[in-house]
């Protein structure tokens, strides 16, 4: 079990296309905060690097079929479907 599987069911029951997310609609999703990381570095949204890295929050949209798409600006990150 990860802390990342409500954001996995939350992408895999979507019938959407793409759907765009605040940081702060993650962490409502999630039920906790996001890492300082997550608001820091792109990479922590990395697809390709994390797919190798295994890193844990990665494998929850990947498996769920999406990629994300960050901007730590806007603090938002927009997943779409592969």
């Amino acid at each position: 079990m990860s802390v990342y599987d409500p954001l996995h069911r939350k992408l895999a029951n979507t019938g959407a296309h793409s759907i765009r997310l605040k940081f702060s609609e993650v962490e409502e999703i999630l039920g906790r905060p996001l890492p300082v990381s997550a608001y820091k570095f792109t990479a922590w949204w990395g697809n390709e690097a994390a797919r190798k890295a295994g890193h844990a929050q990665a494998k929850a949209w990947l498996n769920a079929g999406f990629s994300a798409r960050a901007s730590l600006k806007n603090q938002e990150v927009e997943f779409y479907r592969v």
